[in-house]
């Protein structure tokens, strides 16, 4: 009887089991393929409590603690996630209280509040051990206002002698670098093979001040990439602006496929993206929600920064970066992640596929990206009431299995796909052949709970003629 009902019990996970073949495994990991968790090191874990000089949970601009032996620590809690690559904000020794990393005073040293070279290395070789690549950020375009190049003669055409101009209180008056002066270039590509002979590193974000068309002789490598720190962030910037709050129409949603382009919606120099949703009064899980579908599924790189999915809350002062909680948290935002994440792994669609969008009104978006005869179908509902609509680009004898919400979508009498979406509701959906109904694991289950009934009937039927 026991083991009857253990069975019972084991039959809805048969029957939520998908039987379908997974898509076949890319050999050829490309850096469209990526998915990368960044990293602010001083505000994401203390894993070594020798390196706390001056360190004051209360400044919001001194150290906190976090270290690189802080990283190795929690690089299983990344990877669960799914994401392909980590990303960490500068960790060269910096200007006194340069908690954040971008004012260096040596390109070759690792700042003595993150660890020593050789822990530089570990987070490297731990996180290939656990199949994860490493992104160094190289803020090569300015420097600090004592770095030794400001007074060294010899050293006077490397720096322009104009200051960088920001908004940003990090950057703002720094000494700009002459990044046109050929010895400026070979010293940099230099620094980056000293750091991958040292660590190993996968590659690098060069960080410059002003924006750079064309080629750029610093970028050398598949996994590098640049950005200037007074280039407008188009994606983020139409993100927020879509899905901050419900109601929102989507008609801005980006439609070019530069899929080199590396996606954020928060990042260190604006406000978090979770403290916008509540100023809207709104519930922050569910905007995060439609919006990392968004990303996740569009061309381009999703970048989530440190944080997101908790989801961290600044109060609006981008200058405020809270140290990362990871008691706190909200499964529903870690298993959004982790799906999409999956998703982008096993449907190259979704990172290399083309882009068409196929539906937008009134708050309901709906595109599809294919590749090399592959289809998704990405459907997003950011209005306050349910909407449908009819697609009739898709072929004869298809269905669209929806992978978040396990939605099934068959052709209808007049040859559409009908696609009904919750309010606030976001599904990726696979193209692929109708499979009708399943008759045979249906009757095998429906023979199975026959016999069980009459084992029980039997049973106790048995049982009572033994009391008489």
């Amino acid at each position: 009887m026991k083991k009857a009902l253990v069975f019972i019990a084991f039959i809805p996970f048969l029957l939520s089991f998908n039987f379908t073949a997974d898509a076949a495994e890319r050999e050829d990991q490309q850096w469209q393929d990526e998915s990368i968790y960044y990293i602010v090191v001083d505000r994401f874990m203390n894993g070594e409590m020798s390196n706390n000089e001056a360190v004051d949970l209360e400044d919001p601009k001194a150290y906190h603690g976090g270290d690189l032996s802080g990283i190795v620590d929690q690089l299983d809690y990344i990877k669960e996630m799914g994401f392909t690559t980590i990303q960490l904000s500068p960790i060269m020794e910096n200007e006194k209280g340069g908690f954040h990393g971008f004012q260096v005073s040596d390109y070759r040293k690792v700042e003595e509040h993150f660890g020593t070279m050789d822990e530089a290395e570990r987070v490297v070789e731990e996180a290939h051990a656990r199949d994860l690549k490493v992104i160094f950020d190289l803020p090569a375009g300015f420097i600090s206002k004592n770095h030794p190049w400001v007074n060294d003669e010899t050293k006077s055409p490397w720096v322009t002698g104009n200051p960088v101009e920001s908004e940003h209180p990090w950057f703002n008056q720094l000494p700009q670098v002459n990044l046109n002066h050929e010895a400026v270039q070979n010293y940099f590509k230099e620094t980056m093979d000293y750091w991958r002979e040292e660590t190993g590193v996968d590659g690098f974000r060069i960080i410059v001040s002003d924006p750079v068309s064309g080629e750029f002789p610093l970028d050398d490598s598949p996994n590098t990439y640049i950005e200037s720190i007074q280039e407008s962030n188009s994606f983020r910037n139409m993100a927020r602006k879509a899905f901050r709050k419900a109601g929102q129409f989507l008609d801005d949603l980006e439609t070019g496929e530069n899929h080199q382009q590396v996606n954020q919606i928060d990042f260190y120099d604006i406000s978090r993206f979770t403290h916008e949703a509540v100023e809207e009064g709104q519930n922050p899980i569910t905007r995060w929600k439609l919006a990392l579908t968004y990303m996740f599924t569009a061309p381009g790189i999703p970048s989530v920064y440190y944080g997101t999915e908790t989801p961290m809350d600044d109060g609006g002062d981008p200058q405020n970066l809270p140290m990362m909680n990871f008691k706190s948290g909200d499964e529903q935002l870690k298993q959004r992640i982790e799906k999409l994440s999956s998703m982008r792994e096993q449907f190259p669609a979704l990172t290399r596929g083309d882009y068409q969008e196929l539906y937008n009104e009134e708050g309901l978006a709906v595109f599809i990206r294919e590749y090399d005869g592959q289809q998704m179908v990405i459907a997003i509902n950011n209005s306050e009431e349910t909407k449908s609509m009819s697609l009739e680009e898709l072929e004869d004898g298809l269905q669209l299995r929806g992978l978040l919400h396990d939605g099934l979508v068959r052709q209808r009498s007049d040859g559409s796909y009908r696609l009904g979406m919750e309010r606030e509701t976001a599904d990726v959906f696979i193209v692929e052949a109708n499979s009708g109904y399943n008759w045979l694991f249906i009757g095998f289950v429906g023979g199975v709970l026959a016999l069980f009934v009459i084992a029980v009937v039997w049973i106790s039927l048995k049982n009572r003629k033994q009391e008489k």
